[in-house]
């Protein structure tokens, strides 16, 4: 899905939510991004990703290889002002149930 609007967006956005976490969003975050960066700097090819959060009502640590099936892995890059943290390009998607290769 390709939202068009701002109200098909966040529609998605609690979509994908109950579908990552197995139960419904209760309230919904707008967050005021900084401006697209202007210069990254390199980091390094990204592995792997952990994170935590609740699916299924429970708090698990979750971890991502990337490229586990021969595709391209993404760079880790910092925006050379605000000294944010971009990940770039990759094989790799995101969906209900994760990050995907």
């Amino acid at each position: 899905m390709n939202p068009s609007s701002s109200t098909d967006l966040l529609s998605f956005g609690r979509d994908m939510f109950s579908g990552f976490h197995r139960e419904p969003s209760r309230k919904t975050l707008r967050a005021r991004l900084s401006p697209r960066p202007r210069a990254l700097v390199k980091l390094g090819r990204l592995e792997a990703l952990t994170y935590r959060t609740a699916k299924d009502g429970e708090i698990a640590d979750w971890e991502h290889d990337f490229g586990e099936e021969g595709g391209k892995k993404p760079v880790l890059a910092m925006d050379a002002e605000t000294r944010r943290l971009h990940i770039v390009g990759g094989d790799y998607d995101v969906e209900d149930r994760g990050i995907v290769d």
